[in-house]
């Protein structure tokens, strides 16, 4: 899959959203400048106390260097809080042979079926994971969306360090699902094929923790 061939295209849920620019960022520090400009209109004044534009500009700057790696159709962060504690949203291709939804078990995920998403049937797959980020050792709150079809997946992925910010990105991530349409290099519309019932447990906490 050559991502740069491929468009992926959906409607954010509400305000608080930054969508990261991918390759086509232009001048980057006028893009940092007019982003931080956004985010602190909306937080306002009383909100921007000291340390927090550079931490804004951290998450910004993290962000568009996960927005050209390969594979990558998308990075999006969402701010719901008044303070630089974003989730991030990416959108991935995956090639080759998709994981089904024992494989994400394997893999450490709570599944259920998602079949709400506008590319078609798919799997919800969510886990508390560990990942090291600037030498600290930091727990995440991951949803993974995964839309398949016989040639690879279409994942939308939301992480967020905090559970609360977590959850409320969760609530909103229907609205993009919903909307969201990935075209392929041909001009074909991806289309995810029917997957494998998969059973709700009747006593999942992440049913609790992502609210959705």
């Amino acid at each position: 899959m050559m991502e740069a061939e491929w468009l992926a295209e959906g409607v954010l849920p509400q305000s608080g959203w930054t969508r990261v620019p991918g390759e086509g960022i232009g001048e980057p520090e006028e893009w940092f400048q007019s982003e931080i400009a956004r985010i602190r209109s909306w937080w306002g004044e009383e909100a921007w106390g000291p340390g927090v534009e550079a931490a804004v500009r951290d998450a910004l700057t993290d962000a568009a260097a996960k927005a050209v790696q390969p594979g990558t159709l998308s990075v999006m962060l969402h701010w719901p809080l008044d303070v630089p504690v974003p989730s991030r949203v990416r959108i991935l291709l995956a090639a080759g042979a998709p994981l089904d939804a024992s494989g994400w078990r394997e893999a450490g995920f709570d599944v259920d079926e998602y079949p709400g998403g506008g590319l078609g049937p798919g799997l919800k797959c969510v886990a508390l994971r560990e990942e090291t980020i600037d030498g600290a050792d930091l727990q995440l709150f991951t949803v993974v969306y995964s839309f398949s079809d016989k040639s690879g997946s279409v994942l939308v992925i939301a992480e967020a360090g905090s559970q609360e910010v977590f959850q409320m990105t969760m609530a909103g991530l229907p609205v993009l699902l919903s909307s969201l349409q990935v075209t392929e290099p041909n001009g074909k519309q991806f289309a995810a094929e029917p997957v494998p019932t998969v059973t709700r447990k009747p006593t999942d906490e992440w049913e609790r923790i992502s609210n959705a």
